[in-house]
């Protein structure tokens, strides 16, 4: 059963299970979305065994990305995000894995990622669907936060029938409401909001383009019909 809490996000480990904490942050020009799932002392301690690939018994950085990258990618595929009417694909600009030790024989850690989504156009009122389909192995503790910005007005941020004022909501075990019915949410970007400058504009009467910025400095802009093309950032 969803449960909203008024306290504040508590973003942490567990023995057995895995939890999640998905944090979506409305800005001028686009929307933040930050997916942390820290693995528990028990199913990290299985999955490092898995990262060190080379099985000296330790985890190298390049193993512990590449696991990360990996994971990002199964992840994207069950995530989906709806802005302003149009599907917006995840492609994470950024993916962190916090190892602690780099033993193997050690247990939990972290995966950090994020994404952003552009806006159909500068400020004014958005509306956001996302939904998560994700099963996490041995799911703990998920948590959905809706955080606000100067210039931002959060007018709805809600899961099915649970409309938490804090816009803060916590369940447990695999699935759940984030699936299916989703999130939704209603903002206005007013004139403070601050932009990021990487999210182009459609001319009037275009169809929606969706710009997700790259590690690297590179932008993927997706067009009409699902076109993809890369450009250098100037």
């Amino acid at each position: 059963m969803l449960s909203s809490l008024m306290a504040a996000a508590h973003v942490a480990p567990s023995v057995d299970d895995n939890n999640r904490y998905v944090t979506i942050t409305p800005e001028g020009d686009r929307v933040r979305i930050s997916y942390v799932v820290f693995f528990g002392d028990v199913p990290g301690a299985i999955e490092r065994r898995m990262i060190d690939t080379n099985r000296d018994g330790q985890i190298s950085n390049a193993e512990g990305h590449a696991y990360a990258v990996a994971f990002g990618d199964q992840l994207a595929a069950s995530l989906e995000a709806q802005v302003d009417g149009t599907m917006a694909p995840f492609i994470w600009s950024s993916i962190e894995v916090g190892m602690g030790s780099p033993e193997v024989a050690a247990g939990t850690f972290s995966i950090d990622l994020v994404a952003y989504a552009c806006l159909a156009s500068p400020r004014g009122a958005h509306r956001i669907t996302f939904h998560d389909r994700f099963r996490i192995p041995h799911p703990g503790e998920t948590e959905v936060k809706v955080d606000d910005a100067p210039g931002i007005t959060i007018e709805r941020a809600r899961i099915g029938a649970a409309d938490d004022p804090s816009h803060d909501y916590r369940f447990a075990g695999a699935g759940g409401p984030i699936a299916d019915p989703g999130l939704e949410l209603r903002f206005t970007a007013g004139p403070d909001a601050a932009t990021s400058g990487s999210c182009a504009t459609p001319a009037t009467g275009a169809s929606h383009t969706l710009v997700f910025v790259l590690l690297g400095g590179g932008v993927v802009v997706v067009g009409a019909g699902g076109v993809l093309m890369l450009r250098k950032s100037r």
